[in-house]
């Protein structure tokens, strides 16, 4: 396992999740990160992280539900949501990477924030996935791209993605 994932204990993990995370660690997911950048910059946005900070915050998230519960809802922040929708949107390479890391299609949630209930509900859960992103990859968690929520979470708290992986990998 190479620089970004290399810092989760690997003690009590099976095999197939080191396998897992050192498939997910061999993604090069870089050009997805310039593209976002291109497209914010072209937006007149400056990008909040750098290439190198905005591909392992990619990485840290995907690795949950190789991490976590194998059925499980995560919530991402608005920072690395960016990322994550250039990933999603070119359809065939997000396909492929999903079958290739995690052997099943990770589906994108989109959030209404004007749905109180459910803006509710991912807020609770975005505090709950940056707590298992803390637990993992400790101080390697920026602040940048996983802020605490404070106030009402309306600029941090976005959407969430929807994956069970039920394939093989996990039997």
């Amino acid at each position: 396992m190479s620089e970004v994932l290399s810092r989760i204990s690997v003690n009590q993990m099976t095999s197939q999740i080191k396998q897992m995370l050192a498939v997910l660690e061999s993604q090069d997911l870089l050009p997805v990160v310039q593209l976002a950048h291109k497209k914010m910059q072209k937006a007149g946005v400056t990008p909040v992280l750098s290439e190198v900070e905005a591909v392992t915050a990619l990485k840290q998230y995907y690795a949950l539900p190789i991490l976590e519960a194998p059925c499980q809802q995560f919530a991402i922040s608005a920072v690395v949501d960016e990322y994550w929708h250039w990933h999603v949107l070119d359809t065939r390479a997000w396909r492929d990477f999903c079958n290739v890391t995690y052997g099943k299609m990770m589906h994108h949630v989109p959030l209404d924030p004007d749905n109180i209930q459910e803006f509710e509900r991912v807020r609770a859960l975005y505090k709950e996935t940056r707590e298992m992103l803390v637990l993992h990859f400790g101080d390697q968690v920026n602040e940048k791209a996983y802020p605490e929520i404070k106030g009402d979470g309306k600029d941090v708290v976005i959407c969430t993605f929807d994956y069970c992986v039920t394939s093989q990998l996990f039997d």
